[in-house]
């Protein structure tokens, strides 16, 4: 089944790939007026010319690529073609990804590669109906 959808967080963007409930959850966020902060994936896949090293010292300079998110038109601020982890700032782990490729801004759910199952940019997704938590060890997004 092949179904269109426009995304409402940034009206007239239509999207392509995107997750109902995750797309809700930030709409939600928008619309309490929640400051939010954008994380990029610091990862050979976001970043594939970029060798290891100068990725892992990226990433323990993480703050310093966080984008600020105050309205749905921040959402065009991220660097085009490089998915993030979006979430409250008040926050400490989420697993809504975003980013923004040919301008027009993706928000979705992230699945490990190997296992398809959620993951979070703590790497762990806890499952509230079974009470346990995912594998530490997942693959990279």
């Amino acid at each position: 089944m092949n179904v269109t959808t426009t995304n409402n967080i940034i009206p007239g963007q239509p999207l392509a790939h995107y997750d109902p409930e995750v797309a809700q959850r930030v709409q939600g966020w928008l619309d309490g007026g929640k400051p939010l902060v954008w994380i990029p994936i610091l990862s050979q896949e976001n970043f594939p010319d970029t060798p290891p090293e100068i990725l892992q010292w990226a990433d323990s300079h993480q703050a310093a690529f966080h984008v600020q998110i105050h309205e749905p038109a921040d959402l065009l601020l991220m660097p085009e073609g490089v998915t993030g982890w979006l979430m409250p700032t008040d926050a400490n782990d989420t697993d809504v990804a975003c980013g923004v490729w040919n301008g027009e801004v993706y928000i979705l759910g992230v699945k490990d590669q190997r296992t398809g199952r959620a993951q979070t940019l703590l790497g762990e997704r806890f499952d509230v109906a079974t009470g346990q938590v995912d594998d530490v060890d997942q693959s990279a997004v």
